[in-house]
């Protein structure tokens, strides 16, 4: 289980430095995107598609790393009426089936992918499209391991005996 552990710390370090750097990047363009257009009455020209495809890679890695901590979307109504003890088969349960979901995506996203490498579509700078989307099924393949992940951790922990619900959120 340690070696699981410590590819998801380092999945999460790596996600938050990418966080940072591609948020940083956005801040600068955007940023001068506003200065071009209002002094200079120019722009980049693929300055708003880029940013708009950062935004997505931005949510990936931030989707990466609330799925970690345990701070994604989800519906908590069904775990607040069950006691305790079926409550931790229920998060069990849901992790593994958030994470086969997210296998499914990465599965479609990958045919995406590659159907846009077969046409040979350029977006900006004479690049190919694929390049910016390729973080969708990189995306689903690291939300389904971390979801894994916390299933497994949680299962280990309930085996145990030492688990708590409201720890295993965090």
């Amino acid at each position: 289980m340690k070696p699981i552990l410590l590819i998801d710390k380092w999945l999460e370090r790596i996600s938050g430095w990418m966080l940072v750097s591609l948020l940083g990047i956005m801040i600068v363009m955007a940023f001068g995107q506003v200065i071009l257009r209002n002094f200079f009455e120019s722009s980049i020209e693929w300055g708003d598609i880029f940013l708009r495809h950062l935004v997505l890679w931005v949510g990936y890695f931030g989707a990466v790393i609330a799925t970690g901590e345990g701070r994604h979307l989800r519906i908590e109504f069904v775990s607040k009426l069950v006691p305790e003890r079926p409550r931790k088969i229920f998060f069990v349960i849901t992790s593994l089936f958030a994470a086969a979901i997210c296998y499914l995506l990465m599965q479609a996203a990958i045919s995406f992918v590659q159907l846009e490498i077969e046409s040979g579509s350029k977006l900006i700078l004479d690049l190919s499209s694929w390049y910016f989307i390729i973080i969708i099924p990189v995306g689903y393949a690291m939300l389904s391991f971390r979801f894994l992940v916390r299933a497994l951790n949680w299962s280990v922990e309930m085996i145990k005996g030492n688990w708590n619900t409201e720890e295993a959120k965090h």
